[in-house]
């Protein structure tokens, strides 16, 4: 089938898309699971979450959705999930960070269950952290996630920080998986580009737009090397990856909403990014605060807030990266 990856349309599977091999069989082996990460840069793990507990999480994102009036197609059952045809950029309401949508006991069981923190505790071998601010979202129709890597927002803590990737439901590749580029974490030909981008923090550079590095998936395997890779992802399924792998998301071309959350666990015995920490960052109760990336700057005074940022294009001329031909 066609899938579009970024601006590319693309078959999958193919030998430029290629579906994704899971880890199930490692779980009994802490060590196996992270030489596999450290290896692929991914674990790729099936019914990670009980099924019933993650659809129970979708629909109560749905009904707050619902709660909108004007985000949900009223011609379906709002269990659908199914967005009105207008429903594009900017229609979806923002729900990350720490607030009543997250905080749901119903999307709480899952994110923050027994089940991740048990697996988690074995993985790090010690009692295991995660952030309090969650990153949930709901991705509208044409809607993409562009490759980057997660250090250029998070790196302020612990290099062994991971992300926990959850989708809310049974999620095809056309509705918008997450893809990962194999190798780009270990392989040597990445090495440049982790010195650079990889270890920017795009806060302290005042890096203006998303901070992804391409929307274009050859402009990092064409020239770095990698296998990009996805699968139709049902719900339970969860992607866990370090902050050094690229990754990016296919579109959603159809009209559901694609809901999933990341979350981003660690070792309590090691460095937290005190961005995303409520009590590590000074801030009390929710609504307080901001707390974040960026969270500090939007508080400063105007005056503050005039150092010139700089966009990602210019970035890449300075370092020497080449974007690739058709």
């Amino acid at each position: 089938m066609k899938v579009k990856l970024g601006t590319r349309e693309l078959d999958f599977p193919s030998v430029e898309l290629q579906e994704l091999e899971d880890s199930n069989h490692l779980l009994h082996d802490p060590v196996a699971l992270q030489n596999q990460l450290e290896k692929a840069g991914y674990l790729y793990l099936r019914n990670f979450h009980d099924p019933d507990e993650v659809r129970d999480a979708r629909l109560a994102v749905l009904e707050y959705l619902a709660s909108f009036g004007d985000k949900l197609d009223p011609k379906f059952d709002w269990k659908d999930g199914i967005l009105l045809q207008r429903c594009g950029l900017g229609c979806i309401p923002f729900m990350e960070g720490k607030n009543p949508i997250t905080m749901h006991p119903k999307v709480q069981k899952v994110l923050e269950g027994p089940r991740p923190k048990k697996f988690f505790q074995k993985l790090f071998s010690a009692e295991p952290l995660t952030f309090d601010y969650k990153w949930l979202r709901a991705m509208y129709n044409q809607g993409f996630t562009g490759a980057h890597v997660d250090n250029v927002y998070m790196g302020r803590g612990t290099s062994n920080l991971l992300t926990l990737w959850t989708p809310f439901g049974d999620i095809p590749v056309e509705m918008g998986t997450l893809v990962l580029l194999e190798g780009s974490s270990s392989l040597p030909s990445f090495s440049a580009l982790q010195k650079t981008y990889g270890s920017m923090d795009a806060e302290a550079e005042f890096l203006q737009g998303t901070g992804w590095f391409t929307e274009d998936p050859f402009e990092l395997s064409k020239q770095f090397g990698g296998v990009w890779k996805t699968t139709n992802f049902k719900a339970g399924d969860v992607m866990i990856f370090g902050m050094r792998t690229f990754h990016m998301s296919t579109v959603n071309t159809t009209q559901f909403a694609r809901i999933s959350c990341d979350t981003r666990w660690q070792s309590s015995k090691e460095p937290v990014d005190p961005r995303f920490i409520r009590e590590a960052s000074g801030h009390g109760l929710v609504g307080e605060s901001k707390f974040g990336v960026y969270a500090q700057q939007q508080e400063q005074q105007p005056e503050q807030q005039k150092k010139k940022g700089v966009h990602i294009s210019e970035m890449k001329q300075l370092w020497g990266f080449d974007c690739p031909s058709e």
